[in-house]
């Protein structure tokens, strides 16, 4: 047994050394440089004041009506100097409407998307690219917009814009510092090289098999550095020779860390489905948004009704139960957004959803098979609604609060933001698993860690360091494995 482990140890060391040190190393840059994105804060800062006049702007219902476009999701902003609805359609690809007259905008040309970066950033437009998806764009959250308009800005930061041609406006932005950090950091990380990257299947299974065969290396490593310790009475370290010596000190220091992480990214991957989606079921969506609402305040009263009117950016339409709210945004972000009845005259403003609406939501929203679920709001972080970012800073990794919780007898639990009117997270009994297994052994987001930023940045990067040299190790042996038949060969 113990020769058919350092067999299997040996061999798969060879092969996945490099790779390893590989994960170790851009595992540190990751960690402080995340891969490029735009937050909601970055957006609604580079959008124009939304001026909206009376009685020129149409609801988004009469507006996706004239232009026969369904759709599940609205947005009232500017394009140049009109307002526009962007609205999400059925076939999940974004498109513009004008909110005066109700025609569906042609998308955008190559000119007429960089006019939208410049006035974005400010800056001159010096390259224009029209393309289907490149390193930045692979993800599959992008696919609604594409092809996008990639616009190269004047400066000295490389600063390159991402142009939505059906949705008029920017969805991503990166710059040169960010970029060059990414393709020593998440790209090989991730492995999201593009060629392969736009393949999600093959990808996925890429990470798989290269992360299971990682699992057995990491465990047969500590199996025989065990092994060894206890086999070997006459000396506390078996081996004489400095780099073998030096593998086995560092593998014991690294063994456990090195499986927890190796074994964390493979469950991020999900594999053979072990955990069930985040996201509201299909059927909960539709009892959450209810049926159409009806539309009594147009966009312009509305805007007049806010008390940040003046910087108001934007303006989304919430639909909760058969019930229509405009959520008028400013570049401020969340402390300076508001919501307006849309479906009554008076047009009440309110800072958040009313509770009895979206209680009563939430009461009903999976059905008398499955009881009556206990309802709270949150004004604090649980263990598995959490954030690794001060809440309100629209950052990657920020989530709302407060939020509602409603929680049923079979372990579901559904998160809902009284703000944006949205199902953020849903959990169920394998959640806590998965909230283990991958978020907290993978990022170290343990709640007494992410209060305390500085120890969890010494923590990750300590230990990825004790790992990469860990690594260090393996590659030199792994090499060392070949040199005896190259002199041979030589000698021939």
């Amino acid at each position: 047994m113990k020769k058919t482990l350092i067999f299997l140890h040996k061999w798969l060391g060879v092969g996945l050394a490099l790779l390893f040190a590989m994960w170790f190393a851009s595992g540190i840059v990751m960690y402080y440089v995340p891969f490029p994105s735009l937050t909601q804060g970055e957006r609604l800062a580079g959008m124009q004041p939304l001026r909206a006049q009376a009685p020129c702007c149409l609801t988004a219902q009469d507006a996706s009506a004239r232009a026969g476009v369904r759709f599940s999701e609205a947005r009232l902003g500017m394009l140049g100097d009109r307002p526009v609805w962007r609205l999400l359609g059925a076939d999940k690809r974004w498109v513009g409407v004008d909110a005066a007259s109700g025609a569906a905008l042609a998308p955008l040309t190559d000119a007429e998307a960089a006019a939208v970066a410049q006035r974005f950033s400010g800056r001159r437009a010096l390259h224009v690219e029209r393309l289907e998806r490149d390193q930045w764009t692979v993800a599959q959250g992008y696919n609604p917009h594409r092809p996008l308009v990639r616009v190269e800005m004047d400066g000295t930061d490389g600063l390159a814009l991402y142009v939505s041609p059906g949705a008029a406006e920017v969805v991503l932005d990166t710059r040169r510092a960010e970029r060059a950090w990414n393709w020593v950091g998440a790209v090989p990380h991730w492995i999201y090289f593009t060629q392969l990257r736009r393949w999600p299947e093959l990808w996925h299974n890429v990470v798989v098999c290269l992360s299971l065969p990682g699992v057995v290396l990491a465990m047969s490593g500590l199996a025989l550095g065990i092994w060894q310790l206890y086999l070997n009475r006459s000396r506390w370290i078996p081996y004489r020779k400095f780099w073998m010596r030096w593998h086995h000190i560092i593998g014991l220091a690294a063994s456990v860390i090195s499986i927890t992480w190796i074994l964390s990214g493979l469950l991020s991957m999900n594999p053979f489905g072990v955990f069930s989606p985040r996201g509201a079921a299909p059927q909960e969506l539709d009892a959450w948004t209810g049926t159409a609402p009806a539309v009594v305040v147009n966009p312009p009263r509305a805007l007049a009704l806010a008390p940040t009117a003046n910087a108001a950016r934007e303006i989304d339409l919430v639909q909760l139960q058969g019930q229509a709210w405009y959520r008028v945004r400013g570049a401020a972000g969340p402390a300076d957004q508001v919501l307006v009845a849309a479906g009554r005259d008076d047009g009440i403003v309110l800072r958040s959803l009313p509770t009895e609406a979206i209680t009563g939501a939430l009461l009903g929203l999976r059905g008398v098979a499955t009881g009556v679920p206990v309802v709270e709001l949150l004004t604090n972080y649980d263990s598995l609604y959490y954030s690794r970012e001060p809440a309100g800073q629209g950052g990657s990794f920020s989530r709302p609060l407060p939020v509602w919780r409603a929680s049923w007898s079979d372990g579901v639990t559904l998160y809902a933001d009284p703000v944006s009117g949205r199902l953020l997270v849903r959990t169920d009994p394998g959640t806590p698993w998965q909230r283990v297994l991958y978020n907290g052994l993978h990022s170290l987001d343990f709640a007494p860690l992410l209060a305390r930023p500085l120890l969890r940045g010494i923590l990750v990067v300590g230990l990825s360091l004790l790992g990469l040299a860990l690594c260090v190790t393996a590659c030199v042996l792994a090499w060392r494995v070949f040199v005896p038949a190259r002199r041979a060969s030589n000698r021939l």
